[in-house]
């Protein structure tokens, strides 16, 4: 279902750098880029065209991991407000009372994100803004599967009139189930995503040794045509598996 967003709602899929955050990320991608060509090509032009590429795709990159990091406290946040928003409901709040009382019982210090979002729905709640649109512009902004589940488990149950409270408790101890293996595998995948760093590094670390132990050993490499394009196949198939092992370790429930 379109929903209509909320005017000042924040895009939880986009990020602005700070000037220094910019530049920063600009540095390390050229600096980054730059040497990991100049390892494939020992030339004057081609680590240039490298640094170029490192300074427009390393903001772009810093730009991804912020928005994942905060989408994945956001996350976590949101399991949290889910706690108290069923205690309100056991109490016999109405939804709409449960969001206000669910509000007071957040910290902003400690879940900025979603005290914020709660904070957004009981203002529009007292506009006359039903919570079922309020939750759906807030779960289009957000980007997370079960904030989006959350939202629209909450439209359907307003639409047909079940029994929220029930419909509610069941939807949320799922939610919390599903975001704890998920927090769970996370934990698991943390040690192979470290090998998985440390592999993605091995071509350019060989290289790089037998360059400063052995230099003559790669020079035909460098020289020749044949060795040329030998070399722009490694690169090719280096980043190919970075990529792949990239989306591999990325496992969606």
């Amino acid at each position: 279902m379109d929903v209509k967003r909320q005017e000042g709602g924040q895009d939880y899929d986009q990020i602005a750098l700070s000037a220094g955050h910019l530049a920063l990320s600009c540095l390390l991608g050229i600096m980054g880029a730059g040497l990991v060509v100049f390892i494939f090509y020992r030339n004057a032009w081609m680590p240039l065209v490298g640094m170029v590429a490192g300074g427009i795709i390393g903001p772009q990159m810093e730009k991804k991991r912020l928005v994942q990091k905060r989408k994945e406290r956001l996350r976590d946040e949101f399991k949290e407000a889910l706690y108290s928003l069923m205690v309100a409901l056991r109490a016999g709040r109405s939804l709409e009372g449960a969001f206000y009382a669910a509000l007071e019982d957040l910290d902003e210090g400690l879940m900025p994100h979603i005290y914020t979002e709660w904070q957004t729905i009981t203002k529009q709640l007292s506009l006359g803004i039903s919570v079922e649109e309020s939750l759906l512009d807030f779960a289009a902004r957000s980007h997370i599967e079960e904030i989006e589940s959350f939202a629209r488990t909450i439209e359907i149950c307003k639409r047909t009139e079940g029994d929220m409270v029930r419909v509610m408790e069941n939807t949320i101890q799922l939610l919390q189930e599903r975001m704890e293996i998920q927090g769970e595998l996370q934990v698991l995948l943390a040690k192979k995503k470290t090998e998985q760093r440390i592999l993605n590094l091995m071509p350019f670390l060989v290289i790089g040794l037998l360059l400063l132990m052995a230099p003559e050993y790669l020079q035909p490499l460098y020289r020749s045509l044949q060795g040329q394009i030998i070399m722009t196949v490694c690169a090719l198939l280096t980043v190919i598996s970075v990529l792949l092992s990239r989306k591999i370790a990325k496992i969606a429930l």
